[in-house]
């Protein structure tokens, strides 16, 4: 009932579920993630199984003492050298083993369980114990130890299993004839290894499909993590970038400022604020439209960070029409240089203003306050406040230029 059970699980699956192979990119990562653990897994159970192996010399002493000896030198002379290399070679040269193909490895383990069998199989061949035929019991902890225990992947368990029913089968047919207390128990004997074979094998399709299910689930966690990450990530980017113009908004620029201010604090240096405003601006969206005006403030930040070259420069809109430039390690001259670079970048993008602009084009006003926060202990908003009246000035005194408040002596 469990094997049509399992049968009928099979044809009704979902086929998102999966069920022994991935597509190829896939299958490569669960082996690559499972290769190392297994190895450890085989050397582990292996031992353990090595030593169970020999203690059935026991059951060769009682019930095939006639091949007792045969079973001794098969256990302790053949056998178990060739496992106690299988099992040193993983230990002494892991990464030799771990550069091993999966597939490989897995045949290497699974030729050592059917040697196992065979080595019992020959007892079975050569004995006349008359309880030869409970002795073939022993290849049932076989059939378990590969399918269960090792747990070999679906398709080598399967070939496992088929080997040790066949070593079963192979020791009845060449025993036959031979004389029997006990015949009748041969064939109930081959039947529940046979049905042992298929339960095993079931619960280790459903162990393997089980463990992929889980790899399955955990790459896709995987994927949604990464994309909460890069999610995470740009609305952190999101919120330190003006949306409309493209630039640093505020609260960036209030970070990168306090940073940069603690620095001129330790070094003694000067820095300079500037203030950008966009002369006639209310008339030019009243005249262009708001659409237009965005347009315009998007063409002028873009032309003030192409002009601003400083590498430590500062640049983000800070309210409205109006920007302003963290200028650090600066002196007049540069500040000056800077102002006057910033308004004719504007000027040369020739946009034209039907509202009243200078010249009939955008034109940018520039008021800059230059500190020493080592000497004068300024707080930014008040180097900015300095910078707000330096650049109304420029205002009145005709726009489309700069002013500079030279703060606390100007930096020579």
């Amino acid at each position: 009932m469990s094997i049509v059970m399992a049968l009928r699980d099979w044809v009704r699956r979902d086929p998102q579920q999966p069920v022994l192979r991935f597509d190829a990119a896939q299958e490569q990562r669960f082996i690559d993630s499972t290769h190392e653990a297994r190895i450890r897994h085989f050397m582990v159970s292996g031992a353990v199984a090595l030593v169970i192996f020999n203690l059935f010399l026991l059951s060769d002493w009682l019930m095939a003492p006639d091949t007792f000896w045969l079973a001794a030198r098969l256990r302790l002379l053949v056998f178990t050298p060739v496992a106690l290399a299988v099992l040193y070679m993983p230990w002494r040269h892991i990464d030799w083993v771990k550069a091993m193909p999966a597939h490989r490895l897995e045949s290497v383990i699974v030729a050592s369980g059917v040697a196992a069998a065979l080595c019992l199989t020959v007892v079975l061949v050569c004995t006349d114990s008359p309880y030869a035929g409970m002795y073939r019991c022993g290849l049932l902890p076989i059939l378990v130890y590969g399918t269960l225990v090792q747990r070999f992947r679906f398709r080598f368990a399967l070939l496992f299993a088929a080997s040790v029913v066949a070593c079963h089968a192979a020791s009845v047919g060449l025993a036959m004839g031979r004389p029997s207390p006990y015949p009748e128990i041969e064939a109930p004997a081959f039947l529940v290894l046979v049905v042992v074979a298929g339960y095993t094998l079931i619960m280790n399709f459903r162990m393997e499909k089980e463990e992929r299910h889980r790899f399955q689930q955990k790459e896709r966690q995987a994927v949604l993590r990464r994309e909460l990450e890069a999610s995470q990530a740009q609305m952190a980017a999101l919120s330190r970038q003006d949306a409309l113009t493209g630039v640093p908004n505020r609260r960036c620029f209030d970070e990168v400022a306090q940073v940069q201010w603690r620095q001129h604090e330790r070094s003694g240096e000067h820095l300079a604020v500037l203030l950008v405003d966009v002369d006639h601006f209310k008339a030019y969206n009243d005249h262009h439209g708001h659409p237009a005006g965005d347009a315009c403030l998007k063409r002028v930040a873009q032309a003030l960070q192409t002009a601003l070259r400083e590498p430590d420069a500062a640049l983000a809109r800070w309210g409205g029409e109006e920007f302003i430039v963290l200028l650090p390690h600066a002196d007049v001259a540069l500040t000056e240089a800077v102002s006057a670079r910033l308004c004719a970048a504007v000027r040369m993008l020739g946009l034209r203003h039907g509202g009243g602009g200078v010249n009939g084009v955008v034109t940018i006003s520039v008021g800059a306050a230059i500190a020493c926060p080592a000497v004068d202990r300024k707080q930014l908003p008040a180097v900015a406040g300095q910078a707000d009246a330096a650049l109304y000035q420029a205002k009145r005194d005709g726009r489309d230029r700069y002013g500079v408040d030279l703060g606390c002596g100007g930096g020579g």
